[in-house]
């Protein structure tokens, strides 16, 4: 990949287009990388040029059947990706999902709907995949996907042993702007199915790794569940090609059940969980009679959600309320969406967990300025999860681990896109008084590794804020336990201080007072 090409769609001729987005061997790394049977099997990409793509599929053990000729599976698996790299090549300069690293927004979802495929003799040598797309198919496709129009092409192609032909097939693809299958407002009838696709493995990669993480930092005994076996397999996958997921997640995890206790210890009894997909504090937290959870949501997701708790039999603890609330967080201001729905007189904390770093920077300000209303009473607190800015923009410039988790991230389609190096100036421009800062290295300090310097969990309220006006539903996080390399705490005049009383990479606003 070229990281200095920052080119839009189709301004990248394919000479450069194929020395790295599309070169054979690029290609036929990133595939093996994500699709593990590719590498098993040696299946390799051999030449590609614009509209066509040829594949070879060897004659090995691993590919072969009792007979040692080349399974029928291995044909479709060769055909699948031999006519999608056809397809991919005619769309200069985009990463497809799945396949490269996805560094923004601007992606291809590409999609095989079906094949057809006779056979006409065994294949008893290497088995060659050449697929070509005729010109009149070139121009229709790139004129389609680029008005973010829906593309659907069937793509021939031909199987020989030599020069010897042993299979014929037709692929047919679906393929478009990963933007435009985002569903606009809450009409679930219209989700594009990639996209109800990916809102719920989200959530089930989540609750996948929140089960593998359950009994250390928390307890989670509805994540597996919940997770099912797609949640488990994903989480598998991504925690295995970045391993410091897992503990993010667990330290996030640990830093959020803390706020929500103290808020409920301290008389709070309104939670607003923004995209709760499979969150399951309102079921696995002590709370008190009269708390109620508002679950916002896509409107897929939640049906989904009810489905799972349905069919697990999870019922509301005693005392404690759920009100779903469909949302589309990307179109609806979160205030004006629950007008009449949450108190205007009670404190609230509304919880923003795992989504600003995957939108960009005028959507997270947008959704602040939603948010911002809902804080209006003295006590209301705010929690969300920060990215370190400058290990987004800068990878290549990071140490190597978290320069590999970057790319792990891009690599599995999900690419961090917004983040500040700066949490309390950055919620101060958007009207709120921040109250801490506490990274996820608090929770791991002799792990060693900067991927968790990278990573924090802030508090906030409304502005203006004095230090008398506090929050009495706020109370510092305190991590116990000698810190390797204590970090300075910034107080709430902003001066430097040392670590105290067993802190380590939290800045609080209460920091020396807790």
């Amino acid at each position: 990949m070229d990281p200095a090409n920052d080119a839009p769609l189709f301004h990248v001729g394919w000479e450069q287009d194929k020395l790295f987005r599309m070169s054979p061997d690029v290609v036929t790394s990133l595939l093996r990388e994500q699709v593990p049977v590719l590498d098993f099997v040696d299946w390799r990409v051999t030449s590609i040029e614009f509209g066509q793509a040829s594949s070879t599929m060897p004659l090995n053990p691993q590919s072969t059947n009792q007979h040692f000729t080349h399974q029928a599976a291995m044909f479709v698996l060769s055909a699948d990706y031999t006519g999608g790299t056809a397809l991919a090549s005619l769309l200069g300069g985009w990463p497809v999902v799945g396949v490269h690293p996805v560094t923004s927004p601007e992606s291809v979802s590409l999609w095989l709907l079906k094949t057809e495929l006779k056979y006409l003799r065994p294949s008893v040598g290497d088995l060659t995949v050449t697929a070509v797309i005729d010109a009149d198919k070139r121009r229709r496709v790139q004129q389609r996907f680029l008005a973010g129009k829906p593309v659907i092409e069937t793509i021939t192609m031909e199987f020989r042993n030599g020069e010897t032909v042993v299979a014929e097939a037709s692929a047919t693809y679906f393929a478009r702007q990963s933007t435009a299958l985002r569903a606009e407002g809450l009409d679930a009838e219209r989700v594009n199915s990639l996209y109800e696709l990916k809102l719920t493995s989200s959530a089930e990669l989540i609750a996948g790794v929140r089960a593998r993480e359950t009994g250390g930092l928390f307890e989670d005994p509805y994540a597996r569940a919940m997770a099912g076996q797609h949640g488990v397999a994903l989480a598998t996958r991504f925690c295995q090609r970045s391993p410091q997921l897992g503990g993010m997640v667990a330290a996030r995890t640990r830093h959020l059940d803390t706020v929500v206790e103290n808020f409920v210890e301290a008389g709070g009894r309104h939670i607003v969980n923004v995209g709760v997909g499979w969150d399951m504090r309102a079921f696995r937290l002590p709370l008190p009679e009269g708390t109620t959870f508002y679950e916002l949501d896509f409107p897929t997701t939640l049906r989904e959600r009810r489905q799972r708790l349905d069919e697990q039999g999870v019922a509301n603890p005693p005392g404690v309320e759920r009100i779903e609330t469909p949302i589309d967080v990307r179109t609806m201001p979160l205030a004006k969406t629950l007008e009449g729905i949450v108190p205007s007189d009670k404190p609230l904390l509304v919880i923003w967990e795992g989504m600003n770093m995957y939108f960009q920077e005028d959507e997270v300000r947008d959704i602040l300025a939603g948010i911002r209303p809902l804080l209006a009473h003295p006590e209301s607190l705010l929690w969300l999860d920060l990215v370190e800015r400058d290990a987004i923009v800068n990878a290549d410039q990071q140490p190597p681990s978290v320069r590999e988790f970057m790319r792990g991230m891009q690599i599995l389609g999900e690419p961090f896109t917004f983040g500040t190096d700066h949490p309390q100036r950055f919620l101060l421009d958007n009207g709120l008084s921040w109250l801490e800062s506490v990274s996820s290295e608090a929770y791991f300090q002799d792990a060693g590794d900067p991927v968790y310097s990278i990573y924090r969990f802030c508090v906030a309220a409304s502005a203006p804020l004095h230090h008398r006006d506090v929050p009495q539903t706020f109370r510092p996080t305190r991590v116990d336990g000698p810190a390797r390399n204590p970090a300075p705490h910034v107080g709430f005049e902003g001066a430097r201080n040392g670590a105290k009383n067993g802190f380590t990479a939290i800045d609080s606003a209460l920091a020396g007072q807790s």
